[in-house]
């Protein structure tokens, strides 16, 4: 099924590497084709749908059960169309309403941040992007990111991407280049072993140095899905203070 390969490929190349998938047989089959090793598999039987114990949930549309929505009940991608489409969900275990409430104290810490960073004379953006950062559309991850790397470098945001298809969610990813007239090979590799010493939450999945169309290098910073909640608070405070 093209849905399920297209799913797999997805999870394989952009769920986070330690990420735990409820999948059905199918599909844990379709997630090992493309290289999720079986120990980050959890298979499904025939009843409800939505283990806690899972990260994520992948499963088709046509067997999403009330269990499903009350346990993943955020959708981060989907593939295909009607009973054959398929559904990435993120597995809240502490369930829909708690997950809700996380995810309206995110967004307000998101649209707080995000000026904040407007303000920061080391980064500059373009007028898309300064609309991103208002609405609070932009991953908590990188917001910390930018305020890490401002404080040693001036950089130039380029633009944020997104790839999660069929589910409006939160820029993952961001292209930075270099903001001074210095040395721009060193600069970029520089940002780029910055944010690659970083600890998990905020060790990026892939951080490379690109060349725009235009020919300039850049700096591509992408985190794993699915983008965690609650982390804003305490990387302000001590961002703050330093």
């Amino acid at each position: 099924m093209k849905a399920q390969a297209q799913a797999a490929a997805w999870i394989a190349g952009q769920v986070s590497s330690d990420a735990i998938v409820a999948c059905y047989p199918a599909m844990c089959a379709a997630l090992q084709a493309h290289g999720v090793i079986p120990g980050r598999l959890l298979p499904l039987g025939r009843g409800p749908a939505g283990p806690p114990s899972a990260n994520v949930l992948a499963i088709s549309s046509s067997t999403v059960s009330p269990l499903a929505d009350e346990y993943a009940p955020g959708m981060i991608a989907s593939f295909g169309a009607g009973r054959n489409r398929i559904e990435v969900r993120a597995v809240a275990a502490g369930g829909a309403a708690a997950y809700e409430s996380a995810l309206r104290a995110d967004l307000a810490a998101r649209k707080s941040a995000g000026p904040q960073l407007l303000r920061n004379s080391h980064i500059r953006f373009t007028a898309p992007e300064a609309g991103q950062l208002r609405a609070g559309e932009v991953d908590s991850r990188l917001l910390a990111t930018l305020a890490a790397l401002s404080s040693v470098y001036s950089f130039r945001v380029t633009a944020f991407g997104d790839a999660s298809p069929g589910a409006q969610m939160l820029f993952r990813e961001v292209t930075i280049t270099t903001g001074s007239t210095g040395d721009e090979a060193a600069e970029l590799a520089g940002a780029r072993a910055l944010v690659t010493a970083q600890a998990p939450p905020f060790l990026p999945a892939h951080a490379t140095i690109i060349h725009l169309t235009s020919g300039q290098a850049a700096l591509s910073v992408e985190f794993a899905a699915p983008s965690p909640l609650g982390l804003l608070t305490a990387v302000l405070a001590v961002d703050t203070q330093a």
